[in-house]
């Protein structure tokens, strides 16, 4: 799965739906709605498909390079993803 960083209210909870499951990209219209300066903490989505959270919510980015380094993300990986924004799930070459 491809992945993106969210910028996201610190109190964040993405929508779910009545058993408690994520609403697949149910958070689009909500943040976009949002006030930039009301969205202070991050969260990473996958985004292969409309979108679910992968991470909690953190209040840096740094908490979150931390997590994803506790998680087995290899460092070029994190940087890629903290420079970029968004990561790929794979590449392939032809």
């Amino acid at each position: 799965m491809g992945v993106e960083i969210v910028r996201v209210p610190s109190d964040w909870q993405h929508p779910v739906d009545e058993d408690g499951e994520y609403e697949v990209g149910a958070h689009h219209q909500p943040l976009y709605e949002m006030e930039d300066l009301s969205k202070t903490a991050f969260q990473l989505y996958e985004n292969v498909s409309e979108g679910s959270p992968v991470s909690p919510v953190f209040a840096t980015r740094d908490a979150l390079a931390e997590w994803l380094a506790q998680n087995g993300w290899a460092a070029e990986a994190i940087d890629f993803l903290l420079v970029n924004g968004h990561a790929p799930s794979g590449v392939t070459r032809l």
